[in-house]
């Protein structure tokens, strides 16, 4: 629609300018109006061009044959340029009124003084009348609404008549140009909401590897700053790049109907435009790719300073701070400088360049003007329409960098868009699969895993058994390879070498939808999102009931603080939980985990932020909810290393041991010194030092 609507704009912003040769021909030309109507046309019909001039030592009006093509069938009998016409006893206007009225197909017969030219004077010539126009057509009949008498008052009336279907004409195009403009801004506004969905959507699903190789500033830069930059570039494609060169076709269309030698010549100079801005444009993508890098290194520091704007102040590292985001503001300053440069450089640059090309053509139509074989009108309407040539160029220029950048951000998009995501080759989303409860156990056989980036493996040909119901808590000094063998389970990473089996089939070949619907997680950061408690805590469970919402608040001991607050479970916990203290935080998040009611719990020191006093209450909840589940504990204290049928010993990233609490305690040298800091901490706190 848009693009339809740029079409009649540019179509009728042609005819506008178009227009401006009858405004001329009423006002500077004793031809007039009609008279030029009738040479137009009647030149149509000969298959010849002619103009009306005086001849040599005298006033009086001949016509002459400016130009034949030399497959003109009367180019063969002799028929030339500077041929003069004999009219007879008509006067030259009235037989080229007869000539234009002239019935398709009739024959027309006129003599041609042509002497010195290899015809005899008065030569006889016969031609066939051609088919009209539409545009010959139209001046005809446009001309028949208006008196051909050639008065001063009849020239007004021409004037405002002509002028007045220029103000019509003016004003239909630029109705086009608005809703042209209008549903370009629909369309790509729309396109921006399907692009922030898509790469979103594709975020979600990256696996984890991307985000550890990643920078979380970097990827929302993406979302922000470079679907602006495919935002504007898109506003001036569809908008500025598509409309101008429209216009710049139809106007240059009307200058090869007015004179296609002098146009075809103007545009010599295009290969060098062409070739200007093919140069600019790279280097301006370039500049705007480093340049959304630092707008993501900005936005990652800003990030980072707020969230820890506590620590910031309590260590009075305000002047640090500063001077780290000045350092990036520099740098991007110059980046921002590079840009204007380029495109600061390139209108001007093509601009000269016309203008050289346009003089050129002007002082070429001034010698014909000087030799007669043009008259005024057409000289100061060509040349108004060749310098209506500058402005599409001009403004195609100011938008080409846009685009440009534009071009840099949506590669930065679509380099995320196209990765391949976790689930490659699984179930597809909205198709999770069945997966039975375990009915056996889960089996780590011989896996290792490096870190993208890293040298040395996070774990080292891991052999583990998990029976189903069993509560096994693994244990050992940070690095050690705790967390990260928690998270195979999840898939968030796939093993190096080996394999992990869930009731003898491979982690690999089942839906990840399906295998992360039997599993509920509790991380050692509470994460909380923005929203009500309520919200939080039926956090993955849309269908939960506000029963069910109670129930598990109660069961991990979260629902004596929620109903403390003036809203209860309807209270705003503000972005990222700041409403809550850190143990609040955690026992919300523990509460998220009852109401999943998983079959496979993991928990990854999930206590580390519960204080003493709710600890005891936090295990008792534990050991309920461990009941006839497989559980899996990250844990430091000896109070959750009680908990467990089974103690996994972990040190550099190897099983070193395992077995119960007594059985550790008396082979592992290791595990008592754990235990023996861990007991340390834990009466520290509770004696408060």
């Amino acid at each position: 629609m848009s693009f339809a609507a740029a079409v009649l704009f540019a179509a009728l912003h042609a005819v506008s300018i178009g227009g401006v040769l009858p405004v001329l021909k009423v006002i500077l030309d004793d031809e007039g109006l009609h008279g030029w109507i009738d040479r137009t046309v009647a030149s149509k019909r000969l298959g010849v061009d002619l103009r009306v001039s005086a001849g040599p030592g005298d006033k009086r009006e001949r016509i002459v044959i400016d130009r034949i093509s030399k497959k003109h069938p009367l180019y063969e009998r002799g028929l030339r340029a500077e041929g003069v016409i004999n009219t007879g006893e008509h006067a030259p206007a009235a037989w080229l009124q007869q000539v234009a009225a002239a019935d398709t197909a009739s024959v027309i017969e006129f003599s041609v003084e042509q002497p010195g030219k290899g015809t005899a004077p008065g030569a006889r010539f016969s031609v066939e009348a051609e088919d009209l126009g539409w545009t010959e057509w139209a001046m005809l009949n446009a001309g028949s609404l208006i008196d051909r008498q050639a008065t001063s008052e009849n020239r007004i009336a021409m004037l405002g008549y002509v002028l007045g279907f220029l103000c019509v004409a003016v004003v239909a195009a630029n109705v086009f140009r608005f809703l042209a403009e209008y549903w370009v801004s629909v369309a790509v506004l729309r396109g921006m909401i399907a692009i922030r969905t898509e790469l979103y959507q594709c975020v979600l699903r990256l696996p984890m590897s991307f985000f550890v190789a990643s920078q979380t500033s970097d990827t929302v830069s993406r979302f922000v700053q470079d679907v602006q930059e495919i935002q504007r570039g898109l506003l001036a494609l569809f908008g500025k790049v598509v409309r101008e060169p429209l216009k710049a076709t139809f106007i240059l269309a009307l200058a090869l109907t007015l004179d296609w030698q002098i146009t075809l010549t103007m545009l010599a100079v295009a290969p060098v435009a062409v070739a200007i801005f093919w140069a600019v444009g790279r280097k301006v993508k370039k500049a705007n790719k480093r340049l959304l890098r630092e707008y993501g290194s900005m936005i990652g520091q800003l990030t980072t300073t707020l969230q820890s704007i506590d620590v910031v102040k309590a260590y009075t590292t305000e002047d640090l701070e500063q001077r780290r985001m000045l350092g990036i503001d520099r740098r991007v300053f110059k980046h921002q400088l590079k840009l204007t440069v380029l495109q600061a450089l390139l209108s001007p640059t093509l601009e000269v360049l016309a203008v050289f090309g346009v003089s050129a053509v002007v002082v070429w139509l001034g010698g014909r003007v000087l030799r007669g074989e043009l008259d005024a009108s057409e000289f100061l309407q060509l040349s108004l329409v060749m310098g209506m040539l500058l402005d599409p160029l001009r403004k195609v220029a100011d938008v080409y960098t846009r685009v440009q950048r534009s071009a840099a951000g949506a590669e930065r998009i679509f380099s995320v868009i196209d990765m391949p995501s976790e689930a490659c080759g699984l179930p597809v989303d909205g198709d999770q699969g069945e997966l039975e409860p375990l009915s056996e156990s889960v089996e780590y056989r011989n896996v290792t895993f490096t870190y993208p980036g890293s040298e040395n493996p996070a774990l080292k040909h891991i052999d583990l058994t998990i029976r189903r119901g069993e509560c096994v808590a693994i244990v050992g000094p940070n690095g050690s390879g705790k967390t990260t063998l928690v998270n195979m389970l999840l898939r968030f990473y796939d093993p190096d070498e080996g394999e992990i089996l869930y009731d003898g089939s491979s982690l690999r070949d089942l839906s990840l939808a399906a295998l992360r619907l039997r599993i509920a997680l509790v991380t050692q950061r509470a994460v909380v999102f923005a929203g009500t408690v309520a919200q939080n805590i039926a956090y993955g469970r849309a269908d939960a009931t506000p029963e069910q919402i109670l129930d598990a608040a109660r069961r991990a001991f979260a629902d004596e603080f929620i109903t403390a607050r003036r809203d209860g479970y309807e209270a705003m916990v503000g972005e990222q939980g700041i409403a809550l203290s850190g143990g609040q935080r955690q026992r919300l998040v523990i509460a998220r985990a009852v109401l999943r009611d998983a079959p496979i719990l993991i928990f990854d020191e999930a206590t580390s932020q519960v204080d003493t006093e709710s600890d005891e209450k936090i295990h008792s909840a534990i050991r309920d909810l461990a009941k006839n589940r497989t559980t899996l504990m990250i844990a430091h204290r000896p109070s959750t290393f009680r908990v467990a049928d089974r103690i996994v010993v972990m040190e550099a990233g190897r099983i070193i041991d395992a077995g119960t609490h007594d059985e550790l305690n008396r082979r592992s040298r290791l595990y008592r010194v754990l235990c023996r800091e861990e007991q340390g901490a834990e009466s520290l706190a509770t004696h408060g030092g």
